[in-house]
């Protein structure tokens, strides 16, 4: 990677890390001032990049707190997500009851503190939004490329899962409920006799309803990757068209400036002309002066 590449991207970086440290409202106004500091340093490239870091909703600013602030409790909720993941691959229901009731416990936990968080910072979050973050958290749990997302600290959008977590495992069958123990002296009962057609017949349906869900994740998965495209377009050409309108605010008041500078020039040169007229008339005059005196002085040698 070029040095100067590798200078823009740390530079960027230390500002990217001090602004989505700010509450959302004040976002703005610190990144304008960042472009017009690196601006004023010379570096274009870097007040460009700047220009184009977004501002985060409330929602995604008290991810990115949870995640400076509180860095380890952040990383053991997310660290369920393993354990979800096997449970709903192998249909452990008991396991996958158990982690869900964790998951929702800390998960409400998390948005408590950072609730506590954004009250400390100066700018409370009302309800709605704190379970807009649950609702990040939850797709966190759900998609390993979110969890990335909001363990950066420099989340931008509320994102939310309305799918049903990893895919299964297509030849899974329902992990069984453990028997209760046959009465003492007494043999179990004997399995009925259609229990393997009743595997089968639910084995089947599993297989037909994990289609189902594959393809339904999957449309889900292109929809949302063509929204996420036409949001960042979207947001693309907002930045742009700000660059755009900053950039004309800066020539016209260059222009202003300019046409100043001309009007006092010309007003220099009214003067100047003035001043130079009349300095040759007081030549004239006392060259007139000179002339006589010295007639009158050669008159007298002359007697």
């Amino acid at each position: 990677m070029p040095e100067d590449t590798e200078q823009l991207e740390s530079a960027l970086d230390a500002v990217a890390d001090e602004l989505y440290g700010v509450p959302p409202d004040e976002f703005v106004g610190a990144r304008d001032a960042a472009v017009k500091q690196a601006r004023e340093r010379g570096d274009r490239e870097l007040a460009k990049a700047i220009g184009r870091l977004r501002r985060p909703t409330k929602a995604a600013w008290l991810a990115n707190l949870l995640a400076r602030h509180r860095t380890a409790q952040l990383d053991g909720l997310l660290g369920l997500a393993a354990g979800l993941a096997d449970a709903q691959r192998s249909l452990d229901g008991a396991a996958l009851r158990q982690l869900s009731s964790k998951r929702h416990q800390l998960v409400a936990a998390m948005a408590r503190e950072a609730g506590r968080l954004a009250q400390e910072a100066g700018d409370p979050a009302a309800e709605s939004v704190l379970r807009e973050l649950q609702g990040i958290l939850d797709a966190a749990l759900a998609r390993p490329e979110i969890a990335e997302q909001v363990r950066s600290g420099r989340l931008t959008r509320t994102l939310s899962y309305t799918g049903f977590g990893p895919e299964s495992d297509p030849d899974a069958v329902p992990a069984p409920a453990a028997p209760a123990a046959p009465p003492a002296e007494e043999e179990a009962p004997a399995p009925p006799a259609d229990d393997e057609a009743e595997r089968e017949r639910l084995r089947a349906e599993r297989n037909r309803r994990a289609e189902a869900l594959a393809a339904a994740e999957d449309e889900e998965a292109q929809a949302r990757a063509q929204a996420d495209a036409d949001e960042s377009a979207r947001e693309d050409a907002a930045t742009a068209r700000e660059d755009a309108r900053r950039r004309v605010a800066e020539l016209q008041a260059e222009l202003e400036a300019a046409r100043e500078e001309e009007r006092a020039a010309a007003a220099a040169a009214r003067e100047a002309e003035t001043a130079a007229k009349a300095s040759a008339r007081a030549v004239g005059v006392a060259a007139s002066r000179t002339a006589r005196a010295r007639a009158r002085l050669e008159e007298l040698d002359e007697r």
